[in-house]
Protein backbone atom coordinates (compact mmCIF):
# COMPACT_ATOMS: atom_id res chain seq x y z
CA UNK A 1 0.00 0.00 0.00
CA UNK A 2 1.35 3.43 -0.96
CA UNK A 3 1.13 5.90 1.90
CA UNK A 4 2.00 9.55 1.36
CA UNK A 5 3.53 11.42 4.31
CA UNK A 6 2.90 15.14 4.62
CA UNK A 7 3.29 17.88 7.18
CA UNK A 8 0.16 18.28 9.27
CA UNK A 9 -1.91 21.11 7.83
CA UNK A 10 -3.48 23.55 10.32
CA UNK A 11 -6.98 22.83 9.03
CA UNK A 12 -6.60 19.19 10.12
CA UNK A 13 -5.73 20.01 13.73
CA UNK A 14 -9.36 19.64 14.81
CA UNK A 15 -9.29 15.98 13.72
CA UNK A 16 -6.20 15.13 15.79
CA UNK A 17 -7.86 14.71 19.20
CA UNK A 18 -10.75 12.46 18.10
CA UNK A 19 -8.51 10.33 15.87
CA UNK A 20 -5.93 9.80 18.62
CA UNK A 21 -8.66 9.04 21.16
CA UNK A 22 -9.92 6.27 18.88
CA UNK A 23 -6.42 4.95 18.31
CA UNK A 24 -5.59 4.87 22.04
CA UNK A 25 -8.96 3.67 23.34
CA UNK A 26 -7.45 0.43 24.71
CA UNK A 27 -4.07 1.92 25.64
CA UNK A 28 -3.31 0.49 29.12
CA UNK A 29 -2.05 3.75 30.61
CA UNK A 30 -5.25 5.64 29.73
CA UNK A 31 -7.66 2.75 30.26
CA UNK A 32 -6.42 2.19 33.81
CA UNK A 33 -5.93 5.83 34.72
CA UNK A 34 -9.38 6.80 33.41
CA UNK A 35 -11.55 3.65 33.71
CA UNK A 36 -15.08 3.41 32.42
CA UNK A 37 -16.81 4.07 29.09
CA UNK A 38 -14.61 4.88 26.11
CA UNK A 39 -16.63 7.98 25.30
CA UNK A 40 -15.96 9.47 28.71
CA UNK A 41 -12.23 8.71 28.58
CA UNK A 42 -12.04 10.18 25.08
CA UNK A 43 -13.17 13.58 26.40
CA UNK A 44 -9.86 13.76 28.28
CA UNK A 45 -7.52 11.97 25.89
CA UNK A 46 -8.68 13.99 22.87
CA UNK A 47 -7.75 17.22 24.64
CA UNK A 48 -4.38 15.80 25.67
CA UNK A 49 -3.38 14.63 22.19
CA UNK A 50 -4.49 17.83 20.54
CA UNK A 51 -2.36 19.81 23.01
CA UNK A 52 0.58 17.47 22.45
CA UNK A 53 0.43 17.93 18.70
CA UNK A 54 -0.01 21.69 19.01
CA UNK A 55 3.16 21.86 21.09
CA UNK A 56 5.04 19.77 18.56
CA UNK A 57 3.82 21.97 15.71
CA UNK A 58 5.46 24.91 17.46
CA UNK A 59 8.58 23.17 18.76
CA UNK A 60 9.11 20.16 16.55
CA UNK A 61 7.78 18.30 13.54
CA UNK A 62 4.39 16.68 12.92
CA UNK A 63 3.92 14.21 10.08
CA UNK A 64 0.50 13.06 8.93
CA UNK A 65 -1.27 10.73 6.55
CA UNK A 66 -4.53 11.89 5.00
CA UNK A 67 -7.13 10.12 2.88
CA UNK A 68 -9.98 12.01 1.21
CA UNK A 69 -9.54 14.91 3.62
CA UNK A 70 -9.58 12.67 6.69
CA UNK A 71 -6.63 12.33 9.02
CA UNK A 72 -5.60 8.67 9.18
CA UNK A 73 -2.33 8.90 11.10
CA UNK A 74 -0.05 11.33 12.89
CA UNK A 75 3.44 11.32 14.40
CA UNK A 76 4.47 14.28 16.55
CA UNK A 77 8.11 14.87 17.50
CA UNK A 78 9.81 17.48 19.65
CA UNK A 79 13.16 18.41 18.13
CA UNK A 80 16.36 18.36 20.22
CA UNK A 81 16.11 21.02 22.91
CA UNK A 82 12.30 20.92 22.87
CA UNK A 83 12.14 19.13 26.21
CA UNK A 84 11.52 20.00 29.02
CA UNK A 85 8.64 22.35 28.32
CA UNK A 86 8.54 25.83 29.79
CA UNK A 87 5.64 26.87 32.04
CA UNK A 88 4.30 28.98 29.20
CA UNK A 89 4.24 26.00 26.87
CA UNK A 90 2.53 23.86 29.49
CA UNK A 91 -0.44 26.23 29.42
CA UNK A 92 -1.62 24.58 26.19
CA UNK A 93 -2.51 21.53 28.33
CA UNK A 94 -4.91 23.41 30.60
CA UNK A 95 -8.00 22.17 28.68
CA UNK A 96 -6.77 18.63 29.43
CA UNK A 97 -6.58 19.45 33.13
CA UNK A 98 -10.11 20.89 33.15
CA UNK A 99 -11.47 17.85 31.28
CA UNK A 100 -9.76 15.47 33.70
CA UNK A 101 -11.13 17.26 36.73
CA UNK A 102 -14.61 17.34 35.23
CA UNK A 103 -14.90 13.72 34.13
CA UNK A 104 -12.51 11.95 36.54
CA UNK A 105 -12.18 14.11 39.67
CA UNK A 106 -11.23 11.15 41.86
CA UNK A 107 -8.30 10.29 39.59
CA UNK A 108 -6.67 13.73 39.78
CA UNK A 109 -3.99 12.66 42.27
CA UNK A 110 -2.95 9.71 40.12
CA UNK A 111 -2.97 11.83 36.95
CA UNK A 112 -0.62 14.37 38.56
CA UNK A 113 1.57 11.55 39.81
CA UNK A 114 1.76 10.13 36.29
CA UNK A 115 2.78 13.46 34.77
CA UNK A 116 5.48 13.93 37.41
CA UNK A 117 6.93 10.47 36.83
CA UNK A 118 6.86 10.83 33.06
CA UNK A 119 8.97 13.96 33.35
CA UNK A 120 11.27 12.41 35.97
CA UNK A 121 12.08 9.41 33.79
CA UNK A 122 12.52 11.47 30.62
CA UNK A 123 16.26 12.12 30.07
CA UNK A 124 17.17 15.80 29.78
CA UNK A 125 20.55 15.16 28.16
CA UNK A 126 21.91 14.65 25.60
CA UNK A 127 19.67 16.63 23.23
CA UNK A 128 17.36 14.24 21.41
CA UNK A 129 14.28 13.87 19.28
CA UNK A 130 11.25 12.96 21.41
CA UNK A 131 8.40 10.99 19.87
CA UNK A 132 5.57 12.60 21.82
CA UNK A 133 2.90 10.53 20.09
CA UNK A 134 2.31 8.34 17.07
CA UNK A 135 -1.22 7.20 16.28
CA UNK A 136 -3.06 5.54 13.41
CA UNK A 137 -6.83 5.49 13.10
CA UNK A 138 -8.08 1.97 13.90
CA UNK A 139 -9.63 1.65 10.44
CA UNK A 140 -6.18 2.10 8.88
CA UNK A 141 -4.03 0.05 11.25
CA UNK A 142 -2.15 -2.94 9.90
CA UNK A 143 -1.53 -1.26 6.55
CA UNK A 144 1.96 0.08 7.11
CA UNK A 145 0.87 3.62 7.97
CA UNK A 146 2.60 3.65 11.35
CA UNK A 147 5.85 2.31 9.89
CA UNK A 148 5.92 5.02 7.23
CA UNK A 149 5.26 7.70 9.83
CA UNK A 150 8.01 6.33 12.08
CA UNK A 151 10.56 6.18 9.27
CA UNK A 152 9.85 9.80 8.32
CA UNK A 153 10.71 10.96 11.83
CA UNK A 154 13.75 8.72 12.16
CA UNK A 155 15.06 10.12 8.89
CA UNK A 156 15.26 13.54 10.58
CA UNK A 157 17.06 12.01 13.55
CA UNK A 158 19.55 10.37 11.20
CA UNK A 159 20.06 13.62 9.31
CA UNK A 160 20.75 15.57 12.49
CA UNK A 161 22.82 12.74 13.98
CA UNK A 162 20.77 12.84 17.18
CA UNK A 163 19.36 10.12 19.45
CA UNK A 164 15.62 9.57 20.04
CA UNK A 165 13.47 8.88 23.09
CA UNK A 166 9.93 7.62 23.62
CA UNK A 167 7.80 5.85 26.19
CA UNK A 168 4.95 3.37 25.85
CA UNK A 169 2.64 1.37 28.11
CA UNK A 170 1.72 -1.29 25.54
CA UNK A 171 3.88 -4.39 25.19
CA UNK A 172 3.18 -4.81 21.47
CA UNK A 173 4.25 -1.21 20.89
CA UNK A 174 7.44 -1.83 22.87
CA UNK A 175 8.32 -4.75 20.60
CA UNK A 176 7.45 -2.71 17.50
CA UNK A 177 9.72 0.14 18.57
CA UNK A 178 12.57 -2.28 19.20
CA UNK A 179 12.33 -3.17 15.53
CA UNK A 180 13.23 0.44 14.75
CA UNK A 181 16.36 0.39 16.89
CA UNK A 182 14.98 1.55 20.25
CA UNK A 183 16.50 -0.03 23.35
CA UNK A 184 14.73 -0.45 26.66
CA UNK A 185 16.09 1.96 29.30
CA UNK A 186 13.80 1.28 32.24
CA UNK A 187 10.40 -0.08 33.20
CA UNK A 188 8.30 1.75 35.78
CA UNK A 189 4.59 2.28 36.45
CA UNK A 190 3.70 5.93 36.03
CA UNK A 191 1.16 5.92 38.82
CA UNK A 192 0.48 3.73 41.84
CA UNK A 193 -1.17 0.52 40.70
CA UNK A 194 -0.75 1.45 37.05
CA UNK A 195 0.54 -0.71 34.19
CA UNK A 196 4.26 -0.90 33.39
CA UNK A 197 5.62 1.93 31.28
CA UNK A 198 8.62 1.26 29.05
CA UNK A 199 11.09 4.09 28.49
CA UNK A 200 13.12 3.60 25.32
CA UNK A 201 16.16 5.19 23.71
CA UNK A 202 17.53 5.04 20.17
CA UNK A 203 21.21 5.98 20.05
CA UNK A 204 22.61 8.45 17.59
CA UNK A 205 24.38 6.90 14.60
CA UNK A 206 27.64 5.36 15.77
CA UNK A 207 30.86 7.34 15.56
CA UNK A 208 29.09 10.48 14.45
CA UNK A 209 29.03 13.71 16.40
CA UNK A 210 25.59 15.34 16.82
CA UNK A 211 25.02 17.93 14.12
CA UNK A 212 23.35 21.31 14.47
CA UNK A 213 19.74 20.82 13.36
CA UNK A 214 19.01 24.48 12.66
CA UNK A 215 18.77 23.83 8.93
CA UNK A 216 16.35 20.96 9.45
CA UNK A 217 14.40 23.04 11.97
CA UNK A 218 13.95 25.78 9.38
CA UNK A 219 12.95 23.30 6.73
CA UNK A 220 10.39 21.59 8.94
CA UNK A 221 9.07 24.51 10.97
CA UNK A 222 5.27 24.56 11.01
CA UNK A 223 5.18 20.88 9.98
Amino acid sequence: MSVSIESLRPELLGQVGPMCARAFDDYPFLAELFPGPSERRARVSAEFYRATVEDCLAHGVVHATVEDGQLTGVAAWLRPGGFPQSLGRQAVFLPTVWAGLRFFPRRARLALQALARLERYHPHTPPHWYLATIAVDPAHQGKGVGARLMRAGLALAEETRAPCFLETAKASNRDWYQGFGFDLQRTEPCFDGGPPQWFMWRPAPADEAPRDDSEVAQRTSGA
